[in-house]
């Protein structure tokens, strides 16, 4: 069987597409596996060079636009205050605006896609509120973005097209924003170019759990991935990539990323219990080899690993509901504190006889992030299922896919705090984000239920 698994991994490095369920998408995003991230330095720092002074780095992106960047500015030394921008609660867009106030800015407007709704949102009004401050767009060539940056004459990042964003991290959308941060890109460039030479052997001193994926023959298994701190944004990282790679046609790996739960889970439907602070030291290493298990578990899953095919569902009904007038409040149970939300709630995810996972998808700012944690805490030590958690609109990008295309037998607690601050049309966009999701996982028969806490 590891001759096997060890034949799938060589057919990947050699970009042998047969592994996979054949599709349009399989052909035009393997390039990650052989990219000249050197080169790619190289092109930044051309680029770069002699831009004016700034004190900080706001990066404006969501998804495979944004984890990554997040990853390299928060576990590397970086000599600017950096911010990662991937939501537009009101809330999180005012503090930020707060805190770059008088100061000199460099914005990065980064979508593959050159569409994506929030991104958009984020660079009209950052470009208007800071007018005169240097903006850096990163996104596919011929893309709208790409035309309108171009026409004003805007310094643009045209990464290569055939690499898909959540595979994107060693291309600009990763090292643009981290270059720009202060970190050493040229590390990173070097580490990448010896995990792609000893692979094997990294794996097979390291990573002795790579070989779990041997197993792989049912519908749902889970990743744990225990954090300390910093290291969170990594397991951010690690969700999007393998829940949004392997999530589809029913059947998913869900990573789990905790701080101090016990799940009760059968230890045969469990593919590895990690901790996150080991990826520290060789971080761009350990990057590519779960890039090469992600594609590799995908080949055992039968799934494309490259391709999102129900991410789009939400994305029209929010469009729906910006058009048109919806009440909020017919599909939202109204609340006043999160303790609330557990008691309505504890009885109907304990009264779920087959229930795989718990997933809390959470509209606020970062903020609340200890709130989030509290309520996921006693959500576990009640029920004793699986729980998860994200912020909205993140997870829309991330493990979404998941949620919408892979295992079934989930449970859904969506909650929006009221925001704040207002900042009128943001407002409106943020809350049909939600909504939208909402009636998204209703539309697909999930067992969903939804809060809006009162502020």
């Amino acid at each position: 069987m590891i001759k096997n698994l060890l034949d799938i991994i060589q057919r990947i490095k050699d970009k042998n597409i047969s592994v996979w369920i054949r599709d349009n998408e399989i052909e035009n995003r393997i390039d990650w596996v052989d990219l000249d991230v050197k080169n790619v330095v190289n092109v930044i720092k051309e680029n770069l060079y002699g831009i004016p002074s700034y004190d900080n780095v706001i990066l404006l992106g969501m998804g495979g636009s944004s984890l990554a960047p997040l990853v390299f500015t928060t576990l590397y030394p970086t000599d600017k205050k950096v911010y990662v921008l991937d939501t537009i609660n009101p809330d999180q867009i005012k503090t930020v605006c707060d805190q770059i106030s008088g100061k000199s800015n460099i914005f990065i407007v980064s979508s593959k896609s050159g569409t994506t709704l929030e991104t958009v949102v984020l660079y009209r009004y950052f470009y208007d509120l800071f007018p005169g401050s240097f903006f850096v767009f990163i996104t596919d060539e011929g893309t709208p973005l790409d035309k309108e940056a171009k026409e004003n004459n805007k310094l643009v990042f045209n990464p290569n097209p055939n690499i898909g964003g959540r595979y994107s991290a060693f291309t600009e959308f990763g090292l643009v924003p981290s270059f720009l941060a202060g970190v050493d890109i040229d590390k990173i460039s070097k580490d990448f170019e010896d995990i792609r030479e000893n692979l094997f052997e990294f794996v097979n001193k390291n990573f002795p759990d790579f070989y779990e994926i041997e197993k792989v023959k049912d519908d749902i298994y889970y990743l744990f991935f225990r954090y300390e701190k910093n290291d969170f944004v990594m397991g951010l990282w690690l969700e999007q990539l393998i829940a949004e790679s392997t999530g589809k046609n029913k059947r998913g790996i869900l990573p789990v990323v905790y701080k101090n739960y016990n799940f009760n889970v059968p230890q045969d439907m469990v593919l590895g219990n990690f901790e996150l602070k080991s990826y520290l030291e060789d971080l761009p290493k350990w990057m590519y080899v779960w890039f090469i298990y992600t594609a590799a578990v995908s080949s055992y899953l039968k799934v494309n690993p490259f391709n999102q095919p129900d991410v789009q569902l939400s994305k029209d009904v929010t469009n729906k509901v910006i058009r048109e007038n919806y009440n909020i409040f017919e599909y939202y149970e109204v609340v006043d504190n999160f303790d609330a939300i557990f008691e309505r709630v504890r009885d109907w995810v304990l009264g779920i006889g087959d229930c795989s996972y718990v997933a809390i998808q959470f509209y606020s700012s970062f903020d609340y992030f200890d709130l989030l944690e509290n309520l996921r805490d006693k959500l576990v030590k009640f029920s004793g299922r699986v729980v998860v958690c994200g912020f909205g609109p993140r997870y829309l990008h991330s493990v979404g896919q998941f949620y919408k295309g892979g295992p079934e037998k989930a449970a859904f607690i969506q909650v929006i705090v009221e925001s704040k601050n207002d900042l009128g049309y943001i407002n409106s966009y943020f809350v049909a984000q939600a909504l939208g999701d909402l009636i998204t996982m209703k539309n697909l028969n999930k067992k969903v239920r939804g809060f809006y806490v009162k502020t």
